[in-house]
């Protein structure tokens, strides 16, 4: 039976919101999910589709990192790029998904293409925040720091990290990622 975790995501002002995804493994330094996008609107780089309703997405969240990083998967199962949401620091207790705490959005994000190319993104609505002081001077600064980082290490290779650019589902099903169950990170595959 695949384990499920509910979670909540807040974007201020709105009130959180609620997401379930399959869990794929979790540890006390990361955990891994699963989950079927439904994006408010398709998001296209350089005229080309490359997330949209119906995509699958494999989140890694790393412990106390200010972001999350997502490798993206079309339906028919190709490997599109990676997406990062720039974030407050992320946590839960021990090694288990359902202490999840809430995930802050701090509203920068960042695609990188399987080519390694970096586009920043929502940088006007981030802006527009801080402007009406939807996020406050504190955030402002480490959303820009970790903003900056993301970029420095995907131009120099070390964004996103190695295991989550060696990441390979296990097992498929029309080609699509599926859930894979485990505490450990062996319920993930690495790439030949």
């Amino acid at each position: 039976m695949t384990r499920r975790v509910t979670y909540r995501y807040i974007r201020p002002p709105h009130p959180p919101a609620e997401y379930t995804a399959d869990v794929l493994a979790a540890g006390p330094e990361w955990i891994i999910l699963e989950a079927t996008l439904q994006p408010s609107r398709p998001l296209r780089i350089d005229g080309r589709e490359v997330l949209a309703a119906g995509y699958r997405a494999v989140w890694f969240l790393h412990r106390d990192q200010p972001w999350d990083v997502a490798r993206i998967y079309r339906p028919d199962g190709t490997f599109m790029g990676y997406y990062a949401d720039v974030t407050e620091p992320i946590g839960w207790s021990g090694d288990d998904p359902d202490t999840l705490q809430p995930i802050v959005d701090l509203f920068l994000d960042v695609w990188i293409a399987p080519d390694g190319r970096a586009y920043v993104l929502d940088r006007d609505e981030f802006e527009e925040a801080v402007r009406r002081g939807v996020i406050g001077a504190r955030q402002e600064e480490n959303a820009s720091v970790a903003l900056e980082g993301l970029l420095k290490g995907a131009r120099e290779g070390d964004f996103p990290p190695e295991e989550v650019r060696d990441f390979r589902p296990l097992g498929t099903i029309e080609g699509l990622p599926t859930s894979q169950n485990s505490s450990s990170v062996g319920a993930v595959g690495r790439a030949p």
